[in-house]
């Protein structure tokens, strides 16, 4: 029997390159997640053992003979034209069927039918993850049962799918169709892909050799509705206090970098606060991979191109010449990219520099910028350093994903030693945003542009905090129109 049900599962890989497997009832202890937006398709199980998984629900475990009909009647639809109304994706399993005499249940009719009009997109059987809206990454890690597909859930964080691939090929078939409208392809003789999709996400495959332990398939998938200030709000990762003091900061042309580990969020939570900036001002954003997204209507977006030798230091320097109100860069990685991003914020670059940088602390950041080569005067010229930390919280034997935006910190100059006084902490035993010590450079800003005296800062801080919960819940686009009415 065992033996029978091993011959099954060989056949099924060899037949599709793929497969999905069942989780049997006696080994789920409990249903931990099904959202009310993608119930139909997924379902987080916790095992047992005390492991999660990831199931795809609406693809089921398949018999050969399903495997088979399903692969066949996937070549018929490739081998005859779409144009033809019998043809297309909706009627090819019926016609298919009636013409090789196949009789299906209706249950077989309604999961193979579903799982064709998924394949035959570019994302092929990775197409209901891809329409997950809780998942942030899907990633191939190689070939069988002991690699599964792997999805970094929102809440969850990495979790296995009950789906596995079995060739090589099926897997570059389905990376050179998603990147394919952007004219590139994986090869043996280009075993690494780096793109940018249609609707953002980023891809990255390896095969061999780059790759040696089996072909590597990772998506970072692209947000549709970008996360509000607000958002950020109702998913516990910032406070409104914090949101009401950076908006009036930003406002009054402070720059900053936002800081954290890898996955932390750097990127949202910078992306979120540019709603903040004035609507009538010149955004030049300069990124490796677009990520950024600002709502306003004037701006440039560069992207560094490897072909020609040119880098994100070139471009980040290129913006001296464009008179922009903001520079917006991406990330800070090397040297060169710090030197470039030092250059604009000392010259002074319209109204306010961002960046992000990986570090987990504004201490570590300004010993890594040193590191760089950062001066210590230099440094001095930055106003705030933001930092986004994630971090893993157990209970119960189950794991999920913290982020926070634990400090924001002002950097001030003191004996020619660049130093960072904490205006806002996150109390990790409380669990709870504080306010530390009171600003000063920052602060003398913000009275300067509002022409404000200490006590009316205060009431305007009051004011934002209110004005911001009253903006809970809406749209970036309601969210940005909304600020800048005020």
């Amino acid at each position: 029997m065992v033996s029978e049900q091993i011959f099954e599962c060989q056949k099924i890989e060899e037949v599709l390159g793929w497969r999905v497997f069942g989780l049997k009832e006696k080994d789920k202890a409990k249903v931990v997640s099904t959202t009310s937006r993608t119930r139909d398709s997924r379902e987080i199980v916790q095992e047992k053992s005390g492991k999660l998984i990831y199931l795809l629900k609406n693809t089921p475990e398949l018999s050969i003979d399903e495997a088979k009909l399903l692969r066949n009647t996937l070549e018929y639809y490739r081998n005859n034209s779409t144009n033809s109304k019998e043809n297309s994706q909706n009627s090819v399993l019926e016609t298919y069927c009636k013409k090789t005499h196949i009789n299906l249940d209706k249950d077989q009719k309604k999961y193979l039918q579903k799982m064709i009009e998924n394949i035959t997109k570019p994302a092929g059987i990775l197409t209901n993850l891809l329409e997950d809206k809780e998942l942030e990454e899907i990633a191939v890690i190689g070939l069988g049962k002991s690699k599964p597909v792997y999805v970094f859930d929102s809440i969850f964080g990495w979790l296995p799918t009950n789906l596995y691939f079995s060739d090589s090929s099926e897997i570059k078939t389905i990376v050179n169709a998603m990147a394919g409208t952007i004219g590139r392809r994986l090869t043996l003789q280009n075993p690494r892909l780096n793109a940018v999709l249609s609707d953002g996400s980023r891809l990255n495959a390896c095969i061999e050799p780059a790759s040696v332990s089996g072909p590597s398939l990772t998506i970072r998938k692209f947000r549709e509705q970008p996360f509000t200030p607000t958002d950020l709000v109702d998913i516990g990762s910032v406070s409104i206090g914090q949101l009401a003091f950076l908006w009036m900061a930003i406002q009054a042309d402070c720059s900053l970098l936002v800081c954290g580990n890898t996955g932390s969020g750097k990127t949202t939570l910078l992306n979120s606060l540019l709603n903040f900036v004035p609507a009538n001002e010149r955004i030049i954003l300069v990124e490796e991979t677009p990520e950024i997204n600002v709502p306003h209507k004037h701006f440039v977006k560069l992207a560094n191109a490897d072909s020609i030798d040119l880098g994100m230091q070139e471009l980040i320097t290129n913006t001296l010449r464009m008179r922009p109100d903001r520079v917006i860069v991406g990330e800070i990685r090397d040297q060169k990219e710090q030197k470039a991003f030092m250059d604009s914020l000392l010259a002074g670059q319209g109204k306010g520099c961002y960046g992000t940088f990986h570090a987990q602390s504004a201490k570590e950041a300004i010993s890594r910028m040193k590191n760089l080569g950062a001066l210590e005067i230099d440094l001095a010229s930055l106003d705030l350093i933001i930092t986004q930390k994630r971090w893993s919280n157990y209970s119960k034997k189950t794991s999920s994903e913290e982020r926070k935006l634990i400090e924001i910190c002002e950097i001030y100059e003191n004996n020619n030693q660049t130093n960072a006084r904490k205006l806002f902490e996150y109390n990790f035993e409380k669990r709870i945003f504080e306010s530390k010590n009171e600003s000063k450079k920052i602060l003398e800003k913000i009275l300067r542009s509002f022409n404000f005296k200490k006590k009316e800062f205060k009431k305007e801080l009051e004011s934002r905090k209110k004005i911001l919960k009253s903006m809970r819940g809406k749209t970036q686009e309601e969210f940005f129109n909304g600020i800048q009415k005020q």
